[in-house]
């Protein structure tokens, strides 16, 4: 019964995909499957920040799906942890702030990275790393920016959460939308002949499921109303909450990926363009809930 929502869902959040060329990436069933190992999840790393070069500073696109996702899992008694770096920490905690997540923020040095990644999955034993707009290693070991900047000298390196993951088989889930994040090497051939910079930035780790959204947040947010299709709850937050959040992204510094100008945008896309998807998101969970309910009835 749920498999006609998911799929609705799934056509939401493919809206803008052929700006980047990912629109010829489609993976039927993938949100449904991340969403019930999700549901069966107990601690869950979330990472997240894409750090834009001329700022110093990370993006708007990314976190607000992130701290959705978080909010999300520990409405159901799941336990997150929610793993960045320098550039995008304040925006995180703005954000935890207004959504009320508790989960911890741990923050990923440039230096002694591997360490420090071993650590946390040592520490914490989680049993589902979800990597949301995070950018990932090439096959050159660099990751690059949608405009082919090498960016690994300031971006350390979190593929090794999901390197460990597979030795650990702990599960995996990826949020990407341009094909330079982590996760996005599930489809590496479509990345490199559709996308464009795609054979230099596609990112070589592949993950256990992959969202491919038009934009990440919209992914993120996608995860949440198909954890709330499962436990017949609606845990996808309002507009007001996602204005909230945006503003308090750019009070921390954040700006906008395509633009790197600090705006109520998303990936150049309008704040109503984006508060539209998260409706269309909420409808869908809102009318299968209606539904039960005249069944019930």
């Amino acid at each position: 019964m749920n498999k006609k929502y998911f799929e609705q869902i799934d056509r939401v959040i493919r809206k803008n995909l052929e700006q980047r060329g990912m629109d010829k990436v489609r993976l039927v069933g993938e949100l449904e499957r991340a969403s019930r190992s999700l549901f069966e999840s107990e601690t869950v790393f979330i990472v997240t920040g894409f750090c834009i070069r001329d700022t110093l500073t990370g993006e708007t696109d990314g976190p607000i799906g992130a701290i959705s996702l978080a909010s999300g899992l520990e409405q159901l008694g799941k336990k997150v942890v929610i793993i960045t770096d320098e550039y995008s920490r304040e925006m995180l905690f703005n954000c935890k702030m207004v959504k009320g997540v508790k989960g911890p923020i741990e923050v990923v040095p440039h230096k002694a990275a591997e360490y420090f990644c071993n650590h946390l999955i040592n520490n914490y034993k989680p049993s589902h790393i979800v990597g949301v707009e995070r950018p990932g290693r090439a096959n050159d070991g660099c990751c690059y920016s949608m405009r082919g900047e090498n960016l690994s000298d300031i971006v350390p390196n979190t593929d090794i959460l999901f390197e460990k993951a597979k030795e650990l088989c702990i599960r995996t889930i990826a949020v990407g939308d341009g094909g330079n994040e982590v996760g996005m090497g599930k489809v590496s051939s479509l990345v490199m002949n559709c996308v464009n910079k795609g054979e230099k930035i596609c990112a070589a780790i592949s993950s256990d499921y992959l969202i491919v959204a038009g934009v990440s947040n919209w992914g993120g947010h996608a995860l949440v109303a198909g954890l709330s299709l499962l436990s017949d709850k609606i845990l996808l937050h309002d507009r007001k909450t996602e204005i909230q959040l945006l503003k308090s992204m750019l009070e921390a510094g954040a700006v906008d990926g395509c633009t790197k100008k600090s705006t109520m945008t998303v990936d150049g896309l309008s704040l109503e363009e984006n508060l539209e998807i998260l409706e269309s998101l909420r409808k869908i969970v809102k009318g299968r809930m209606r539904k039960d309910c005249v069944m019930a009835g």
